[in-house]
């Protein structure tokens, strides 16, 4: 028996189109979240990110570049709803903050518009639902050389969270290095080794359209063989921390 099903109404793609907080009004940052009926999974990519065309690894990026891509977020996991209130509970964050994610939900009357208020901080969120995906959600797990992958997909959409190949412990010590701009190359070569992506599905396959790995977008992806409709998937329904 499925647990703590996230209500249809939320399911599908949604794209933010303001986020206003004390000194904040961000109309332009690119932040997509996909919610199935358990699972979420969310990109942010500045809109001032740096052009890595010249990149097919990130091996090849420079010291400045590295700490541009490091300005990008995003996470995935399990999803709660309380009546009004939503809760994102992060399986794997692209940079750890070590709060909870909560917010008061109010949806418009055809459910196509959403706006989000904070609970644990001072903010508000305008999200709308993407037409190209649907309210049946579905999930599937691989593996890569880089380690394990949780897909998800909608509709059309699909995307993929791939975590950095480190604990909590040793990501926030380089995080915290990298914050005070004391970290070595390679450790924040290490810090930017997470994809997120999100893309759209042309038959059996999918091509990237989002990532933040920048080389990745336009690239075609071979989607999972097995998906399953809200099924926990291995170790990624433990609530350990993948980030």
């Amino acid at each position: 028996m499925i647990e703590h099903i996230v209500p249809q109404r939320y399911q599908g793609v949604w794209r933010r189109t303001l986020l206003t907080a004390p000194e904040v009004y961000d109309d332009r940052t690119l932040v997509l979240w996909m919610q199935t009926a358990r699972w979420h999974a969310d990109l942010r990519i500045p809109a001032d990110r740096p052009d890595c065309s010249g990149c097919t690894s990130l091996a090849e990026c420079s010291r400045a570049q590295l700490l541009c891509l490091l300005k990008q977020e995003g996470f995935a996991g399990i999803t709660t709803v309380n009546g009004t209130s939503c809760e994102w509970r992060r399986q794997m964050d692209y940079h750890p903050k070590g709060w909870r994610d909560r917010g008061e939900m109010a949806f418009s009357t055809c459910t196509r518009a959403l706006d989000e208020y904070g609970i644990e901080a001072d903010y508000a969120e305008r999200w709308e639902r993407d037409p190209a995906s649907d309210q049946s959600g579905w999930v599937a797990r691989s593996s890569s050389a880089a380690g394990p992958v949780l897909w998800l997909r909608s509709g059309k959409r699909f995307m993929l969270a791939r975590p950095r190949a480190m604990d909590a412990t040793e990501t926030l010590a380089i995080w915290s290095r990298a914050s005070a701009n004391r970290a070595s190359i390679e450790e924040l070569r290490r810090l930017a080794d997470f994809e997120i992506s999100y893309g759209v599905i042309t038959g059996d396959d999918g091509c990237i359209l989002h990532s933040t790995l920048p080389w990745r977008e336009l690239q075609s992806v071979v989607l999972p063989k097995n998906w399953s409709i809200d099924c926990a998937v291995g170790d990624l329904a433990s609530g350990a921390c993948l980030g």
